[in-house]
């Protein structure tokens, strides 16, 4: 379909005597149009009530539609979706022959409805669950791209925007640190694109990704981009908004919690405390583009407090030292945090002086993050999630040895 057709949506309702019953299908009509960010939205009914399936599609092709998408609004799955609305769309769509269309599968046993089913029988069943506020619901529009912090990898730590908007788009191009746990919340659908970038091995050239992300906001498509921890920070997002403007698609950006600050705090270690720091420094380790060590980086930030190192493990040795002739003395503690809020995090601490060696011996390798400060020796009193971790795990051995006996 070409980019300069507009499109209109039908919305079908079956029709009723109750003007109550007709008055829904039309206001579901508008709000369809309002969360899809459809601009040519158009009720219509299969009897009883006007416009009938006929005057609705022409007043779209009015309107200037040049393809239509004819939506069954709880429609039967047989005889009306399957039997009634093709011949009557048919029928009428034969004098514009111009003009495209396309019928929805109904909503009969989607996996929404199913839900919202379910939620309704709940609050049913326990009047006090509807008196809680309802969570908000953001749909992707078609044409937008979406750029998504996915976080640093526990899936409880998706934003509700996040997952509804990953529940309801149709591409989703993602990178090599998203948890794949986070693309089950991806309809089945829903094509996947991954374009990952990972330190030696396989690499994505950005100008492709842009491209990508171009292409499919201009084919219509509801786009998310999902990246680990937060767009606009190391992640790119800037620039893949920058080319987004410059090639007139329409995207929002959805903030996600950074690996600076969820994988710090899974650790253990609060990078403010009162009495030990008042300022934070978030720097990568790696030098865009060839992701060399970049020499003379740390000189102005030894003075932080706090300082969160991004992709800087495989330079620990020159970043320790960079710190050191800088002035922070070799006892200053440091902590790397490998795959930090997942089951399997491993968490090495040591100082300036010790660290490269001792991560070098734990076998420590990226994904990681480098804390360096005072507040890291809190870690051995705050660190709840390894001790949560370990806790649960050894429940599990009682168990399955109890079993066994």
């Amino acid at each position: 379909m070409r980019n300069d057709v507009k499109c209109g949506v039908l919305v079908v309702g079956h029709g009723s005597r109750r003007k109550e019953a007709n008055r829904d299908v039309r206001e579901a009509a508008i709000q369809i149009g309002k969360c899809g960010g459809f601009p040519l939205v158009q009720a219509a009914f299969l009897e009883i009530e006007q416009p009938d399936i006929s005057a609705g599609f022409k007043r779209l092709v009015q309107e200037g539609a040049g393809s239509i998408t004819v939506h069954p609004y709880f429609l039967s799955p047989g005889r009306h979706t399957r039997g009634d609305l093709p011949r009557e769309v048919g029928a009428v769509a034969a004098d514009f022959p111009d003009v495209s269309y396309r019928i929805t599968e109904p909503l009969a046993a989607h996996p929404f409805v199913i839900a919202a089913s379910v939620e309704r029988i709940l609050e049913t069943i326990d009047p006090d669950r509807s008196k809680a506020p309802d969570a908000a619901s953001y749909v992707a529009r078609q044409g937008t791209v979406y750029l998504v912090g996915a976080g640093p990898g526990d899936p409880g730590l998706l934003t509700v925007k996040a997952r509804d908007l990953l529940c309801s788009c149709e591409v989703v191009i993602y990178d090599y640190l998203v948890n794949p746990e986070i693309l089950r919340q991806v309809p089945t659908s829903t094509e996947r694109i991954y374009v990952g970038k990972v330190g030696g091995g396989r690499q994505t050239p950005q100008d492709r990704i842009n491209t990508l992300l171009i292409e499919n906001a201009l084919n219509g498509k509801r786009v998310v981009r999902l990246k680990g921890g937060d767009p606009f920070l190391f992640g790119r997002g800037g620039e893949e908004a920058g080319a987004l403007r410059a090639a007139g698609v329409s995207y929002e950006v959805v903030p996600g919690i950074s690996s600076a600050l969820g994988v710090a705090t899974y650790a253990g270690i609060p990078l403010t405390h009162r009495g030990l720091s008042s300022s934070v420094a978030v720097v990568t380790g790696a030098r865009g583009g060839d992701g060399a060590h970049e020499r003379g980086l740390f000189r102005n930030l030894a003075a932080a407090d706090t300082i969160v190192v991004l992709m800087g493990l495989s330079h620990l040795r020159e970043i320790a030292h960079d710190l050191t002739t800088a002035g922070r003395s070799e006892e200053t503690p440091v902590a790397v945090v490998r795959w930090g809020t997942y089951e399997g995090q491993q968490t090495v601490t040591g100082t300036l002086g010790t660290i490269a060696v001792q991560a070098e011996r734990a076998g420590m390798r990226a994904p990681a993050v480098i804390v360096v400060g005072e507040v890291v020796r809190l870690r051995e009193r705050l660190k709840w999630f390894e001790e949560s971790v370990e806790g649960a795990n050894a429940e599990d051995l009682e168990a399955a040895l109890a079993v066994a006996c």
